[in-house]
């Protein structure tokens, strides 16, 4: 069926202006998709890039404290002997401790003996603490 006796309508500038609009609404709208897309992706790559840096860091943060407290409880032990190196460098000491191993006291000295019970639990001897004891 040829109907060549119908002319085509042209378009009004009206219709033209609407169409236009619908165009570029739907366009808004795609432009609109693609970024979200954008910055989902975006978001992703950043915490891909990111977060193994950020769990490294916090690693290198505990092994550092760790560290420090190693640091300090070796610093501590370390001048507790040293402190028992000056302590056994004093000729009192040794005058000490030979009394002690034969239970002498000098002459107007009081010796206080702590009884010692070994826990058996942890096998080392603790010091027995008065009953009025604040500790």
């Amino acid at each position: 069926m040829n109907m060549s006796f119908f002319k085509k309508r042209r378009r009004t500038t009206e219709e033209w202006e609407r169409l236009r609009q619908e165009d570029s609404r739907g366009l808004s709208r795609v432009l609109a998709m693609l970024g979200l897309i954008f910055l989902v992706l975006e978001s992703f790559l950043a915490v891909m890039l990111v977060l193994p840096a950020w769990l490294e860091w916090q690693e290198l943060v505990f092994d550092r404290e760790y560290a420090e407290q190693n640091l300090q409880r070796t610093q501590q032990a370390e001048e507790e002997a040293h402190n028992r190196l000056i302590w056994m460098m004093d000729p009192e000491y040794f005058e000490q401790i030979a009394r002690d191993s034969v239970n002498q006291a000098k002459d107007g000295e009081k010796v206080i003996r702590r009884a010692r019970v070994i826990d058996h639990a942890i096998r080392r001897d603790t010091p027995i603490r008065p009953a009025n004891s604040s500790h």
